[in-house]
């Protein structure tokens, strides 16, 4: 008997009749499994690996044919006999971690083997091929309890994020914009951190945040979840209409799929950080003056401002809080005698946050309670533009109170055509956006009533002085034409009348590539006592 004639061409032709497109299907060539680990990563990186071919492959949409992060089925028709052809199906998706089913076949018999969410399988004899649609999902026979999570790894943590953004949530029904899917992607995994807190104190119950015996079921008891949420931490919601997960049920069961096995609030520091680097990317918004800062140079630059117990810290462009983590995982590390009581208490009421994006401040927010709550002085705001601060945004007149910062770290919006309007300068108070003139002796002094367009880059040094303290530390990226080119002279006058400079640390261009081509450089300064404006 010809396998290929009586066995895989009658099962072809069956998943086509069921509405399965061919174009979403694999056989010829089969299919390849990587046959170790190692051999995973040699496919993750686009290089030829070892591995067992597999007869039938099932993608969950045309434009992903061929895309290991979007496999759901591989079909086997060779094993001798069911057990055999069962036990192959499962070490066949141990190794390809994304498929939700396998099926085995012989012709005359079939036998499902569904992946559950704790790892484990669940096998069905003298099933029936599943159709377009149906939900490959399954619960599991027992229900996680909190015992049964695993603390993530750093690459687990990225691995999954990286899915739920490029591969589950991007073909959402109800969300197609990329800035609404950040947004509910942030909602699923603050119902997640809710569900674990919830787990953590009962710890015999079933987590809440899991998969349940229906995708309906699932998505109803994660958005009560989310619901909860949002009365424990009102803050983090920042508009009227936040107040749903606005995806559809296979959406949310999929990221609970894939979260539910994870202790979310136990993970480490450097796993949230860098796993949270997925969304920051994703956020950026390019034309705004938005770049994505390497995580290396945040680790970098925030060793250098040497974090301290008695440090007050903010930025005042915080994007998705990189500096704000990693300002508190360094203290930790540096202050080893901090218990967890006396970090939150820290993070609580030292970091400080401001941004104008609301999804940056939702994932500002989301990152700091995922590593014990530091989002409390995380605020949607405009830094810059203080005469906007009465009517809308009233915490900053509150928080960003003049000289009370000890440390000031940030990467703020920079680009020439990034500027504030001559009204904006005046109406704010900016004095450095006022006309540089230049004197008979050559230095420059500024004009009483005149304003000029002025890059936000040089604005914001502006308020980070106004907002630190006498001998306070800026560390700031900018533009490496501020400190050399001629026609920033009189920038380069203000700056030294009003700081001392304690440090510069040079940042490859390499290291912005693909975001921005300036060349920039890390600098230290310390706010002098006496001020010659």
């Amino acid at each position: 008997m010809s396998e290929h004639t009586e066995v895989r061409l009658p099962l072809l032709r069956e998943f086509e009749r069921l509405g399965w497109d061919s174009n979403q299907i694999q056989f010829a060539p089969e299919w390849k499994i990587p046959k170790t680990p190692s051999a995973a990563s040699k496919r993750e990186i686009g290089q030829s690996f070892q591995g067992f071919p597999v007869d039938i492959a099932i993608f969950d949409n045309p434009s992903n044919l061929g895309n290991y992060e979007n496999i759901q089925i591989i079909v086997e028709t060779k094993a001798p006999d069911i057990d055999a052809g069962v036990n192959q199906l499962k070490i066949y998706m141990g190794l390809e971690p994304h498929t939700l089913l396998g099926i085995w076949s012989n012709g005359s018999e079939i036998s499902l083997v569904y992946r559950t969410p704790e790892g484990g399988f669940e096998v069905e004899r003298n099933g029936n091929l599943p159709r377009p649609g149906e939900s490959l999902l399954r619960s599991g026979q027992s229900k996680l309890k909190w015992i049964d999570l695993e603390e993530p790894t750093t690459s687990d943590l990225k691995k999954t994020f990286t899915r739920l953004l490029n591969v589950v949530v991007s073909q959402d029904s109800r969300s197609t914009r990329r800035d609404d899917q950040l947004n509910n992607i942030c909602n699923i995994i603050l119902a997640k951190l809710e569900g674990d807190k919830i787990a953590k104190f009962d710890p015999e119950a079933s987590v809440p945040f899991q998969f349940w015996s229906s995708e309906q079921e699932t998505a109803q008891k994660i958005r009560e979840l989310f619901q909860g949420m949002k009365i424990a931490h009102g803050d983090i919601f920042l508009t009227d209409t936040d107040n749903d997960i606005n995806l559809d049920d296979h959406t949310i069961s999929l990221a609970a799929y894939e979260l539910s096995k994870y202790k979310l609030r136990e993970a480490s520091l450097n796993a949230v950080s860098q796993a949270f680097q997925v969304f920051r990317t994703a956020s950026l918004k390019s034309a705004e003056g938005q770049y994505y800062t390497p995580y290396p140079v945040i680790r970098s630059v925030i060793k250098l401002m040497e974090m301290h117990p008695s440090d007050k810290v903010i930025d005042p462009a915080c994007g998705t809080g990189g500096f704000l983590l990693e300002s508190y995982r360094q203290l930790r590390e540096s202050f080893p005698s901090m218990d967890d009581g006396d970090a939150k208490g820290w993070a609580q009421r030292h970091l400080y946050g401001v941004d104008k994006d609301r999804i940056n401040v939702k994932l500002t927010k989301a990152i700091m309670l995922t590593i014990g709550d530091g989002s409390t002085h995380t605020y949607l705001g405009d830094s810059l533009r203080k005469h906007l601060w009465s009517s809308s945004f009233q915490d900053l007149q509150t928080s960003l109170t003049p000289g009370t910062f000890t440390c000031v770290v940030t990467n703020p919006p920079f680009g020439k055509n990034l500027k504030m309007s001559k009204v904006d300068a005046k109406a704010s108070g900016i004095e450095i956006a006022k006309k540089a003139v230049k004197n008979s002796e050559g230095n420059y002094n500024f004009h009483a009533t005149k304003y000029e367009e002025r890059e936000l880059g040089i604005l914001f040094l502006e308020r980070c002085h106004e907002l630190l303290a006498v001998e306070g530390r800026l560390g700031i990226i900018l533009p490496e034409t501020y400190m050399f080119s001629p026609s920033y002279k009189w920038l380069r006058q203000w700056i030294k009348e009003r700081f001392a400079i304690k440090g510069i640390l040079n940042i490859p261009m390499e290291a912005f590539q693909g975001f921005c081509r300036a060349k920039t450089n890390f600098y230290i300064f310390e706010k002098k006592e006496i001020e010659n404006a």
